[in-house]
């Protein structure tokens, strides 16, 4: 037994020896052993690195396919260029993420994470809005959590496909391997820095080329056609690229003075009325007249009193650059002049940081004016209101805390409450001053989902509840319009009242889809024209006349209320109602000439064309040029 084991250690060491004494160059002399070991490996690596962006390509077109689930979209509503595109983006951002953690799995698993709390958001915002988050909701956070208590919120199919999704994405990103090697290695290092760069190329690239974006930025007249149409990811990227405002193309404070000096007021008469009308303009919220969408009836009247009024009165319907939200949107084009047209994000927020003429520093230029006063019932800094109003002269703002015990509809202040604080301004103003007051109301402020039953039913087809509380709102508005008229009716002193929406409400799709046949994603320029169109009066206690206004724009209705009160006016009002004749009607929607034929705003030839390179100049001289800006023709001269 010893013998044999000895014997069996001695043949294991000769097979040692054996292996040993074999020339280093045998397998090479074979020729095919070592190459072959070579390719395999590097086979097996080409496919490993085949199968690394395989899968983060999978995962990026993942991450687009769930977003799109929270707007109601599957990536078969795409083209394959839109679907690159997108895909392109998201790749960008884990790109990123990938070079800082060196690994897919944190990566991936943060962007999921994010893309699932992005799909959240903007699913309850389109619930209450009709379109989701652009990039300039970020200058408004403040006032979308302000009034982001109101809604209810609930779920649905798409929700709850969306979230999974993005889990099933988040469970996938945690069983990817983990970092074996150490965070500071050469190779690591080198493949992040050469991933950055990249990025940063195609970020830069994005910047400076139009080729990307072909087409999509210039989709700002309906947000929620173009994240339909284009996709969230790009949409959203392609409207944070008209963020800033620049110098228009062969603008000069020369070519703007030459201008606007044609319609200075040569005569310089000096002011010799010593009272003028008090003066009430009022931006009712959502205030609007669905009759323009299309036909339906309701058991009751739904503006009975508005519609009845036809002595000393200017009617008719103003287009507004913003539909659904965006208030101070409307209250800019309005007190200012300027238009949305020219102009991205919300000027409230980003533009407005220094005094600024107005309409209000006009009237308060004129002989027999006092105070000017703000009145909003809500709160008082939401879209800077607080920081803005003294920018346009206002003397005073009245906000909710203002309001005693008013009367509550649904969980804001009423318009009677609102007309009751205006008729107490008059009540308490100076005897030998006329009033100035702005008013921007909130009892038609969407949502329509609270426990709140109308009196107004529609009787043709069927709707939802938030329709009938939307026109049972208006009912009320126009109940409270009556009893302000009534009073100011009485008043011995002459009084003229403006009374226009700020934009249309949003209301679930199947009513548009009763009154238009189509779905709003369906919808042509002209029909989403119609959506931005909202009633407005001027009336007066006093002989101004009668006329009906087919079509104008909130722009210019400062310039024609003044005209209608007979008081002076700057020259940039002359030139914005001259303009007014040959371009009634002019929004961020599109513009309407004075035959009544719909143009695109970008339109590039023609004299309209001109009209608007003219006006954009004398906008960007008014809001942008500061140390140029030509005061003389905006204030009221003296």
């Amino acid at each position: 037994m010893q013998n044999w084991t000895a014997g069996e250690k001695i043949d294991d060491d000769k097979k040692d020896d054996a292996r040993k004494n074999v020339p280093e160059t045998t397998n090479e002399a074979i020729g095919y052993e070592p190459e072959m070991g070579t390719g395999r490996k590097k086979f097996i690596n080409d496919i490993k690195r085949l199968g690394v962006i395989l899968l983060f390509l999978v995962l990026t077109l993942w991450q687009f396919s769930s977003l799109e689930l929270f707007f109601k979209q599957t990536i078969n509503n795409f083209n394959t260029e839109l679907i690159i595109k997108n895909m392109a983006l998201f790749a960008t951002a884990n790109i990123v993420l990938v070079a800082l953690f060196h690994r897919m799995k944190p990566a991936f698993l943060i962007s999921f994470i994010l893309t699932m709390f992005i799909g959240i958001a903007n699913y309850y915002v389109i619930s209450f809005r009709g379109y989701g988050i652009v990039f300039m909701d970020f200058y408004a956070i403040k006032t979308a959590a302000a009034v982001a208590g109101g809604y209810k919120y609930g779920v649905d199919i798409y929700l709850i496909a969306g979230v999974l999704s993005c889990i099933a994405g988040i469970a996938i990103s945690l069983i990817l391997p983990s970092k074996k090697r150490m965070y500071f290695n050469v190779k690591d290092m080198c493949v992040s820095v050469s991933a950055l760069f990249i990025a940063a190329v195609f970020v830069v690239w994005l910047n400076t080329s139009a080729t990307f974006f072909d087409n999509v930025s210039s989709l700002s007249w309906d947000h929620s056609i173009g994240i339909n149409d284009y996709g969230y990811l790009l949409y959203f990227v392609a409207n944070a690229g008209e963020s800033t405002v620049d110098a228009p193309d062969g603008y000069s404070v020369e070519k703007v003075d030459k201008i606007l000096s044609k319609y200075e007021d040569k005569k310089k008469t000096s002011d010799l009325q010593e009272k003028h009308p008090n003066i009430i303009m009022v931006m009712n919220e959502s205030f609007s007249d669905l009759r323009v969408l299309g036909k339906y009836t309701t058991n009751k009247e739904i503006m009975p009193f508005f519609d009845s009024l036809n002595k000393n009165v200017v009617k008719g319907y103003a287009e507004s650059s913003v539909y659904g939200g965006y208030t101070a949107n409307s209250e800019f084009e309005f007190l200012t002049g300027c238009t949305k047209t020219f102009l991205p994000g919300n000027p409230y927020l980003q533009y407005i940081d220094d005094y600024l003429p107005s309409v209000i520093s006009n009237i308060k230029s004129q002989k027999g004016y006092g105070e000017a006063v703000a009145v909003h019932p809500y709160n008082p800094s939401g879209y800077n209101r607080n920081r803005v109003y003294p920018l346009l002269h206002f003397d005073r703002f009245l906000s909710i805390d203002d309001f005693k015990n008013p009367l509550l509809i649904r969980d804001y202040i009423s318009d009677k409450s609102d007309y009751e604080k205006i008729i107490d301004l008059y009540k308490n103003k100076k005897k030998d001053k006329s009033l100035c007051v702005f008013n921007v109301t909130m009892q038609n402020h969407n949502p329509y989902n609270f426990d709140y039953v109308g009196d107004v039913k529609v009787t043709d087809f069927s709707v939802s509840s938030q329709v009938e509380q939307y026109l049972s709102l208006m009912r009320k508005s126009d109940d409270a319009l009556k009893e302000l008229i009534t009073y100011f009716k009485k008043s011995d002193e002459p009084a003229i009242i403006l009374v226009f929406g700020d934009h249309q409400p949003h209301l679930p799709d199947s009513f548009y889809e009763k009154l238009f046949g189509k779905n709003p994603v369906q919808f042509s320029r002209e029909d989403s024209m119609k959506e931005h169109l909202i009633p407005f009066m001027i009336w007066a206690n006093y002989d101004i006349g009668e006329e009906n206004i087919e079509r104008t724009s909130i722009n210019y209705l400062s310039s024609l209320l003044l005209e209608k009160a007979g008081l002076k006016m700057s020259d940039y009002n002359r030139y914005l109602l001259e303009l007014y004749k040959e371009i009634p009607s002019l929004s961020a929607t599109g513009f309407y000439d004075k035959n009544g034929v719909l143009h695109d705003n970008k339109e590039s030839t023609g004299k309209y064309a001109e009209m608007l390179k003219e006006y954009e100049m004398i906008q960007y001289n008014y809001l942008f040029d500061k140390d140029n800006r030509l005061d003389k023709h905006y204030n009221v001269m003296k």
